[in-house]
């Protein structure tokens, strides 16, 4: 009998460690299957933004000669410009464009097509203030192919500039300063930034 109640006893214990195991299986199971859940409908989200990424991106790609162009226009020509004149020049180029039927966009912008967020937020951090005009004009500086001679009373360009350049060891030099000359051809020579303060209009 004693056997028996110790056989029956055992059985017991492993049935209830196997309930156990199961029950935590189960909750287990649960578990995964909520976050799964909480995944599929993120992902679905996701699909939706994903799809309407996609449908831009498209769009993008039917324009982006003309939008190409009219920016690399912006960058070679308009720089010293206000912003009403830069408006028509841009106005003067989507017509030219759409005359000899290159696909543009209606009003394309330099931001768009040649800044991303990252580099805008980054500017901004250095000093660049946060408005359009002065996120073209970072474009034009950071996208020319030629040294930008830039009209700054309330030295907001210094600043950034200087913020911007000072871990590529940017040199600040005026006309007036003993070793103009020799500093600038050094700058020049092997390709470090150089801020030249002050220049007259003459």
């Amino acid at each position: 009998v004693e056997s028996k109640i110790k056989e029956l006893q055992e059985s017991y214990d492993h049935q209830v460690a196997e309930k156990k195991k199961l029950e935590i299986s189960i909750m287990q199971t649960q578990s995964r299957l909520k976050r799964a859940s909480k995944l599929t409908t993120a992902l679905a989200d996701e699909q939706i933004r994903w799809k309407e990424n996609v449908t831009e991106f498209n769009e993008q790609m039917k324009t982006v000669t003309g939008n190409v162009f009219v920016s690399s226009a912006c960058v070679a020509y308009y720089g010293a410009f206000p912003s009403s004149y830069r408006l028509e020049l841009v106005e003067n180029w989507v017509e030219g464009c759409k005359e000899h039927k290159i696909p543009v966009s209606d009003n394309p912008s330099i931001i768009n097509v040649l800044a991303d967020a990252f580099s805008i937020r980054q500017w901004v951090t250095q000093g660049l203030p946060r408005d359009d005009f002065s996120t073209e004009n970072a474009i034009l500086v950071t996208k020319g192919r030629r040294w930008p001679l830039i009209i700054d009373p309330q030295e907001q360009a210094n600043r950034w500039i200087k913020n911007k350049e000072k871990e590529n060891a940017l040199k600040i030099i005026k006309m007036t300063d003993g070793h103009f000359l020799r500093i600038l051809e050094n700058c020049v020579r092997i390709g470090m930034p150089l801020l030249l303060e002050d220049v007259g209009e003459t």
